[in-house]
């Protein structure tokens, strides 16, 4: 599975996981850290990029592309 694949199946609400990032349906997790979650019928997804609260250029790769997949981009809390 590669990585757009697995944050299609966050956005479908299906488990999935490649490499260092994973979903249980529910929520998006990038090297461990809590990049997505479902918000009622809404995905949204932290921003941990450059713009917001960075953390990597890894997981600033995997949130745009959730938000390229269909997740709302959200500012990250704390």
């Amino acid at each position: 599975m590669k990585n757009k694949e697995a944050i299609q199946s966050f956005i479908r609400g299906h488990h999935g996981q490649a490499g260092r990032i994973w979903t249980d349906g529910d929520d998006l997790f990038s090297y461990g850290l809590k990049i997505g979650e479902t918000r009622g019928a809404q995905k949204v997804v932290f921003n941990y990029t450059r713009s917001g609260q960075f953390k990597s250029q890894t997981t600033s790769v995997h949130v745009k592309l959730a938000e390229r997949c269909g997740a709302l981009l959200i500012e990250a809390e704390g």
